[in-house]
């Protein structure tokens, strides 16, 4: 069946998606405004909320492909890839406003 490919492919985006918000914490802590200090304090915050969230995706990507559940490996993959999706556009965003 396909699943252990879909399986796969959610690991990979769940690295590709980690990556991509490691790199657009700044970017993403900018739009919120805020001083310098707290600028690096909140990219230190959203760094860590990172790391819950890889985990959860990962959880459940296990939890779906070990229980034979396909519907929530479909779900897992479409949740990476709005979440990576939103990601590159709120990136594009913070990046075109500190160009004005």
């Amino acid at each position: 069946m396909h699943l252990p490919y879909i399986f796969v492919a959610n690991i990979f985006l769940t690295f590709v998606d980690a990556t991509i918000g490691f790199y657009a914490a700044p970017a993403i802590t900018r739009l919120g405004g805020g001083g310098e200090t707290d600028a690096e304090w909140a990219v230190r915050g959203v760094r860590k909320l990172l790391a819950g969230v890889v985990a959860l995706y990962m959880f459940f990507n296990c939890l779906a492909f070990f229980d034979h559940k396909p519907w929530l490996l479909y779900f897992v993959s479409a949740v990476l890839a709005v979440d990576i999706v939103a990601q590159l556009i709120i990136c594009r965003k913070a990046m075109h406003r500190r160009k004005l």
